[in-house]
């Protein structure tokens, strides 16, 4: 059974490591990558990178020998830096919605109000507050430390200990708001925020689709008028610009709806079960390892979602990978091929009707 556990952890640490690293690679390589949402993301996948490479082996050899094989005070920095960066990937996540949100909300005023430096300012603050929250009270002994360390059974030799942090309820709370609770809500406000704008978005283009409609009906019965046919076309131009930014607004909030539902069953169970650990003490060894697994898996996740939803990076990985080549192409929806034909004079309603 052993052997089983063994192998499916190191198939999650593997494709945790590979599939972030993939993504950060990506984005400083590829130019098309290179802006100022996409270096919240390489802060989101770098500390993502961080809990494979540091946080899940430690955790392995916990969950293979059942106790701590690693020296004893590396036990304290190990849970520094599983706190760290599993709270640097929680942050990032609340940053990200929030520049979706002022994408969505104002895309004209989007470069004024997020430059380059401010996303920087924004990503150290993320981690600083990820350090506050995990190296400061753990060094400094603020939480009450304590580490559990216990025989597995009565005939077990006293060395084989087990390395668990046990912290006391008013830090379980503190961290836990700060790190959780409080970026959950704020992702969710965001998210709702921009569900609602993408509904708005959605029916100005329904609207705008039926003018476009129109307009390339009036464009045929009017051929003999060359002057006539300028101002729809810079209409359908604006046009085109309105219905391919709504479009990438509904994707991106689509994946953040996603990567939002993967988080919340990721690491609700956990912080629940973390605060309930520090009221009574009752919560089973084995039951909080497999939640802290599941709140790690939310780190395996992340690498997944983006290249299956986002174009950008579909485009980016066919340049590497064959088998994405097809699928990063993009496809020419009716909309935009029957505003492209509106202009082709006689051979405007045979185009129409062939992409209908």
């Amino acid at each position: 059974g052993s052997s089983w556990v063994a192998a499916f952890l190191c198939f999650i640490i593997l494709l945790t490591t590979m599939g972030n690293f993939l993504l950060i690679l990506l984005i400083v390589t590829q130019r098309s990558l290179r802006n100022t949402s996409n270096y919240f993301l390489v802060s989101l996948f770098m500390s993502d990178l961080m809990v494979g490479l540091v946080v899940m082996p430690p955790a392995m050899l916990n969950q293979l020998y059942g106790r701590w094989v690693l020296q004893g005070d590396f036990c304290s920095l190990w849970y520094s830096f599983d706190v760290m960066c599993c709270s640097a990937s929680i942050l990032n996540l609340c940053v990200i919605s929030l520049d979706r949100y002022l994408l969505i909300i104002s895309p004209l005023k989007y470069k004024l109000r997020m430059t380059s430096c401010r996303a920087l300012w924004l990503i150290l603050a993320t981690w600083t507050l990820a350090a506050l929250a995990s190296f400061l009270p753990i060094k400094m002994g603020w939480h009450e430390l304590e580490f559990e360390v216990q025989a597995l059974n009565v005939t077990s030799a006293g060395d084989d200990n087990q390395c668990r942090l046990l912290v006391s309820l008013p830090y379980a709370l503190v961290a836990s708001c700060l790190t959780f609770f409080l970026p959950s809500a704020a992702i969710s406000f965001t998210y709702c925020r921009i569900l609602l704008a993408a509904r708005k978005q959605a029916v100005q283009v329904a609207s705008l689709t039926s003018n476009v409609a129109t307009a390339t009906i009036a464009n045929e019965t009017m051929l003999q008028v060359p002057c006539a046919l300028s101002p729809p076309v810079a209409t359908s131009e604006s046009r085109r610009f309105t219905n391919k930014h709504s479009k990438k607004a509904l994707k991106a909030s689509l994946t953040l709806g996603i990567l939002l539902g993967m988080f919340f069953v990721a690491w609700l169970p956990f912080f629940v079960t973390n605060v309930t650990q520090a009221v009574c003490s009752c919560v089973p060894a084995g039951f909080f390892d497999v939640l802290t697994w599941l709140g790690y898996c939310n780190s395996t996740m992340n690498p997944i979602i983006y290249p299956l939803f986002m174009r950008d990076f579909k485009r980016a990985m066919g340049k590497f990978l064959p088998c994405c080549q097809h699928s990063g192409e993009p496809r020419p929806s009716a909309i935009s091929l029957s505003m492209r034909n509106s202009n082709s004079g006689a051979r405007a309603a045979t185009s129409l009707k062939n992409v209908l």
